[in-house]
Parts: C-alpha cells; structure tokens; sequence
C-alpha cells in the first residue's frame, strides 16, 4: 500500500493535473494506494501523523509537492525505521529533489517510486526554539538572519505567484535578495559548535544550516554538503558590508562564495545561535517566527527513501 500526500495547490495550482496523469498510471498497474490532498497549511503534517498510527510495519509514504509540503509531512512522522519515503517534486524550488538528484519529470519520479533500484538513507535536521521550547524538523535546511528575510518577504510578495505562473518565480528571490541586503539589519551573536567552539560576532547576517547542498531554488549554499554524514554543514556569513555583499551575491550561483573571507563552513552535530535581538528563522523555506535562542541538529535516525 502507498500513501500519497498531495498538495493540490503546488506546481501554481497545477498539481492535480499531474496526479491525475500519475493517478491513472497506478490504476492501469493496479497498484494499491490511498491518496490524502491538503486544504491547508499543517494538513500534511496531520495527515502524515494518523497514517504512522494507523497503520503497523513499513509505511510507503509518497509526498507530491513542493519543500514546503516536504516539511510538513517529514514533522508527521514517527518511528523512522518503519517509514519508506517518496518523492514526487511539484514545487518551485524542489532543493530536496535537487539534493536527491531525483528527476523534474513526475511521472519519471514516479517510476522510481514503482520500480527502485535503491534505497537513501538520508538525514534530517531538528531546530529547538530555545525561547518557546518548540522544536520542528528540517528536510533541506534552516536558516537564521538575511536568507530567512528573504524567505519571509517572498512568501507574502504578490509578485511571486504571478512570476511563477510564467515560469520566473526565481526572480521574486533575486529582486528581494537584492533588497533584503540593504534593509536587512544584522545582531550581535554567541555561536557555540559542538559545545565547546565559540564564536562570537558583533555582525551575524545569516547563519544557514543545511542537510542538502542547495536552498532557495538551486543555490549551492554549502556544495559540500552531504545528506547522509550525520551533520549539518554550516554557511556563516559575518561582519560584512552591505557592499560587499552584494558584490558577492552572483558567486553563490556557482557555490564560489565559500572561499571569500567573512564566510565560514562547518561541519558540526549541533549549534546553537543566540542573538541580543529577535531574528527570522526558517526552515525548508517555511517561516517559523522571529526567535534569540535556537539550537540546530542532526536527527539521530535516518530515514529511508526511494533514490535512483
């Protein structure tokens, strides 16, 4: 049995053309499946929840859309060992695909599903909110400062859903990227790796936590990540102008930016950030407050996926 989550809202509205295609192939192989389609936001989460109480042994859970729906179904479940995890991308960053190296095409991503070849273990990272005592889980990353603005800002542009329409909604992210470095305002900050690396700075722009390489629709922010090490790799930006910022913007596209001073990469279990004021956090893209004590890591049991 399959369990398809859908977003029917993905892919600018478009997703339930593609699940019909892709709901027609499982009738003509009489696959056994049950499809969920979310109304509203957490929805997935719910959804992803009752089918791991409801259901005993191996659960086949396939999500059709895009990070955001991601997110909430890997903060559904429960009891990794008993969980195999699918993904059809209909989004319009789709970095966890990106990540997997799993195919644009659904009905290809689909065939993967079908017939696997093999299976990923993959890891998945934790962010606690120090501040609320809340925690929530990450499938692509989690970022605290100037990339969760950017986030923040196009989640509510009016632009973006038209962009997207036209196929450009990366646009949206550029044009406010831009902005956001100069409107932007940096916090002093205490960051401590692993419990016992301290790094303190008068000018913390964004700290970005990452599982998989790339966020915010293909930018390698940490290309040396991997999905499987047990770690978060960290991109922390520090003690830069606005100038120099935006002079560094266009090496990101080719993950040149690692190598410049005032970004640092780091390869850690856990880190926690705390800032003198309030700042946007994110994760996969979702916005989730403005906090000054988080703490980020890796989860302690992997979760199996269909890979190529």
């Amino acid at each position: 049995m399959y369990h398809f989550i859908i977003n029917p809202h993905s892919k600018t509205g478009h997703a339930m053309k593609y699940w019909k295609e892709l709901s027609q192939i499982l009738d003509n192989r009489k696959v056994k499946y049950q499809a969920y389609f979310t109304k509203q936001r957490k929805d997935a989460t719910n959804i992803a929840r009752k089918i791991c109480e409801d259901h005993k042994g191996i659960k086949k859970i396939i999500i059709v859309g895009g990070d955001g729906t991601a997110n909430e179904v890997i903060n559904g479940l429960n009891n990794n060992n008993e969980i195999l995890l699918g993904y059809i991308p209909l989004g319009s960053s789709n970095d966890l695909a990106r990540g997997l190296k799993l195919p644009k095409d659904p009905k290809a991503a689909l065939e993967i599903i079908l017939n696997p070849k093999e299976f990923r273990y993959v890891d998945h990272g934790t962010l606690k909110l120090n501040d609320t005592k809340q925690s929530c889980q990450f499938a692509v990353s989690s970022g605290i400062g100037y990339d969760a603005a950017v986030c923040n800002q196009a989640l509510t542009s009016p632009l973006k859903h038209l962009l997207n329409k036209l196929h450009m909604g990366k646009l949206v992210y550029i044009l406010i990227a831009i902005k956001q470095i100069f409107v932007h305002q940096p916090a002093k900050a205490d960051i401590i790796i692993d419990d016992h690396r301290h790094i303190h700075t008068d000018r913390l722009i964004f700290m970005a936590s990452m599982i998989q390489k790339y966020e915010g629709g293909g930018l390698p922010m940490c290309p040396t990540a991997k999905d499987n090490d047990q770690k978060l790799t960290i991109c922390l930006v520090t003690n830069m102008k606005p100038g120099k910022v935006l002079l560094l913007m266009p090496s990101i596209f080719f993950g040149k930016h690692i190598h410049f001073r005032g970004i640092q990469m780091i390869d850690c279990r856990k880190v926690e950030v705390k800032t003198n004021k309030p700042m946007v956090v994110h994760t996969d893209g979702e916005i989730v407050g403005f906090h000054d004590d988080i703490t980020l890591s890796c989860t302690p049991t992997q979760i199996r996926m269909f890979s190529r």
